[in-house]
């Protein structure tokens, strides 16, 4: 299996985490010229309700480092341009306050979830 497959099954994984979590989703793969936002959902479970946007970095080892080791400030960046973007071309009503969330997927040598990690509000500006 090639890293593309890869990482859209590493996405698959995160997306069922996050709606077992009482996450709405509403897009996948968002593209703009700044770049992509793998995950665009709701988090429920905080009032008001926030806007989400998520970097999914799957391994299936840790030859290359941690996946969470690979959201860069310059992958940071290019989320903050896209989720903005994201913000003001949309029609639909989202809610006021986002934040930017990645989620580490590690897979065992036959591609189920070994494990995966959340971590929440990655823009630090670091």
């Amino acid at each position: 299996m090639n890293n593309i497959s890869i990482g859209k099954l590493g996405e698959s994984y995160s997306e069922k985490f996050l709606i077992a979590h009482s996450y709405l989703i509403l897009q996948r793969n968002f593209h703009s010229r700044y770049g992509e936002l793998d995950i665009i959902a709701i988090d429920q479970n905080v009032i008001p309700h926030q806007l989400i946007f998520v970097e999914v970095k799957t391994r299936t080892s840790d030859l290359f480092g941690l996946p969470q080791e690979s959201v860069t400030y310059s992958k940071r960046t290019k989320m903050l341009k896209t989720a903005i973007h994201f913000i003001n071309s949309s029609t639909q009503n989202l809610p006021h306050i986002w934040r930017m969330d990645a989620i580490a997927v590690k897979l065992d040598r036959s591609l189920k979830l070994a494990e995966i990690k959340h971590f929440k509000n990655i823009l630090d500006g670091n």
